[in-house]
């Protein structure tokens, strides 16, 4: 071999190492590459918090709707064909577009108010206020039979924190969400609400402000209530895993005569139902798990009877799923 032969041959290896170095190392490559143990990593995160915003755990392709105006014509339809007064809030979370009917009247909130308390209980446990673990008697004045069986365990039972939170919200059980308003008392959280509207900048006035009471929480409106999933979806307000724990929860629950009446059996709805039999105001709002294309939806009804309530809220749901899934 003459010496140009292997001048070139020399040229040609350094060439190929730099290129495979390249590859690998340089910061500015177009193509970066993705070991398998990055892929494994991203894949046991994404099933970890499978209930938390994409986004937020890994980087996925997007599926994009742009246009909703057939969409809220068909919505404006449903509405018209119910007598009662109804609200309607619409997210896509993908891309933020949205509709909205009424969405920002109040109306009484009901056991609503449990999503915004578990999320308060998380942060008392991530501040060390409180442990899931630590344990709880019930007490006389916890028992609550208007919704809910936990009454029927008694005075003196004993749970765990992270017990009373799941039944509170699988079951929507008024017992459960005494007991946890006493410990908020025992740790010296007398407003646990406070903390989680004041963070996402919505403002309550006191009932009594001269003697330092609490605001009045009775009443809420489609919008806030949305904004407490999207706080959960996004895991703003606590960690990953605690706000992927309080939607599996929330995923758990056997009501499925509202917003889940109009989805696949096998698509996952994580939701709180609200219930005020004395002015009939009934209201369901959650995210729901569409492939590939995760929807926030908020339903309510006033002034007619659960049944009616419950129809105009099924119809909803069915026509929003049916537009996102098909389009």
């Amino acid at each position: 071999m003459n010496i140009s032969t292997v001048i070139k041959t020399v040229v040609a290896i350094v060439f190929l190492l730099g290129v495979f170095t390249l590859g690998f190392y340089a910061p500015h490559s177009a193509t970066q590459i993705v070991t398998p143990r990055q892929i494994i990593l991203q894949n046991n995160q994404e099933e970890k918090y499978s209930l938390i915003n994409k986004a937020v755990v890994t980087n996925i392709g997007k599926h994009f709707i742009i246009n909703f105006r057939p969409l809220k014509a068909e919505l404006e339809k449903i509405k018209a064909r119910h007598p009662q007064h109804t609200y309607l809030y619409f997210s896509y979370l993908n891309n933020g577009s949205w509709i909205g009917l009424g969405e920002r009247e109040e109306f009484t909130a009901a056991s609503t108010l449990k999503v915004p308390i578990a999320m308060a209980l998380m942060k008392a446990v991530e501040d060390g206020k409180v442990k899931l673990s630590d344990s709880y008697s019930l007490d006389e004045l916890d028992l609550d039979a208007h919704f809910g069986d936990l009454y029927k365990a008694g005075s003196d039972k004993e749970f765990t924190i992270e017990e009373l939170m799941r039944i509170m919200l699988e079951q929507s059980d008024n017992t459960a969400l005494n007991a946890l308003s006493r410990v908020f008392q025992r740790i010296g959280v007398e407003d646990p609400l406070g903390g989680v509207y004041g963070f996402l900048g919505w403002e309550f006035t006191p009932v009594l402000p001269e003697f330092g009471q609490a605001p009045d929480y009775s009443k809420i409106n489609l919008k806030t209530l949305s904004n407490l999933f999207i706080a959960l979806y996004d895991a703003k307000y606590v960690s990953i895993e605690h706000s992927n724990q309080i939607l599996e929860y929330l995923s758990r629950t056997p009501f499925d005569n509202q917003i889940a009446a109009g989805v696949p059996k096998d698509i996952v709805v994580s939701h709180k139902i609200g219930v005020s039999d004395n002015d009939k105001t009934f209201s369901d709002c959650g995210i729901v798990y569409a492939p590939n294309r995760n929807y926030l939806l908020c339903l309510g009804s006033n002034g007619g009877e659960e049944a009616k309530a419950n129809a105009f809220m099924a119809e909803a749901s069915k026509a929003v799923y049916d537009y996102v899934i098909n389009n």
